[in-house]
């Protein structure tokens, strides 16, 4: 094979590869319902002490904090199961 044969050859390899990426569809799984919710609002009640006020926007910030991290974990997993590795092509 002459080596502009294998150059062409190459290419068109490597086309194909990323063709076939882009045709390739991604089933994405549906976002987990808690990580579209809003943060709960502390509203002081009458006569209610600030530090208690202060003490339940505490847990509210909490339990954000732990919702946040649980969909971080969610779409971490995701992104690890979609990685592509020794692709035809990607190396040169």
């Amino acid at each position: 094979m002459c080596s502009g044969c294998a150059t062409t050859e190459r290419r068109l390899t490597v086309a194909a590869g990323t063709t076939g990426r882009i045709a390739a569809s991604v089933d994405l799984p549906d976002l987990p319902a808690e990580c579209r919710a809003h943060m709960a609002r502390v509203v002081p009640k009458e006569g209610e002490k600030w530090r208690w006020v202060q003490k339940r926007w505490e847990i509210v910030a909490d339990t954000e904090d732990k919702r946040t991290a649980r969909c971080a974990a969610f779409y971490d997993d995701v992104a690890e199961g979609f990685e592509v590795t020794g692709v035809a092509g990607d190396a040169e």
